[in-house]
């Protein structure tokens, strides 16, 4: 008896070896199928910024439609919770002299960009354009006076600046 239930168990379940096999390459499918996914978008990205070029002739027009396809880039390679960490807040700038400047919200996140982002940022910027570098800012890198003069006129109390005006 215990050899004829040994027996019909056996031909109910699927030797195990089988699904062992397939697994890894079941994972390996999907990697290959993601991968061709990204290259194929960021092709197509590619394309379409080579089409628009002749129509990008403002370096800040430029600047944005680079950054959005390498945003796109960088949140499929570092994965959304990195680019939300460190690449969600930055603002294209302009393009000047071949250099996409970004500007973040302070000059820890550019140093840490820098420090640990800068080299992929920038191959990812010479596949679109071999002449493109990155550099990133802080905001106030880019706005020395306003972090000088304290709070903005409009965030003054109107007393305040009309004594100021009455002083001069």
């Amino acid at each position: 008896m215990g050899t004829k239930q040994l027996t019909s168990i056996e031909s109910a379940c699927p030797p195990v070896k089988k699904k062992l096999i397939s697994l890894p390459s079941m994972k390996k499918n999907r990697v290959l199928t993601r991968k061709h996914n990204l290259k194929s978008r960021w092709t197509e990205k590619q394309n379409k910024l080579k089409e628009k070029s002749l129509n990008l002739a403002h370096p800040v027009v430029k600047a944005s439609y680079i950054w959005s396809i390498l945003s796109d880039q960088l949140c499929d390679i570092l994965g959304p919770e990195v680019h939300h960490q460190w690449f969600k807040q930055a603002k294209p700038v302009v393009i000047s002299d071949n250099v996409l400047i970004l500007e973040v919200p302070n000059h820890f996140s550019a140093q840490w960009i820098h420090t640990h982002y800068h080299e992929l940022v920038d191959i990812l910027l010479s596949v679109l354009d071999q002449k493109l570098s990155s550099f990133f800012i802080s905001q106030s890198e880019r706005h020395p006076a306003a972090k000088m003069m304290g709070p903005a006129l409009s965030e003054r109390p109107t007393s305040e600046i009309k004594r100021q005006g009455e002083d001069e």
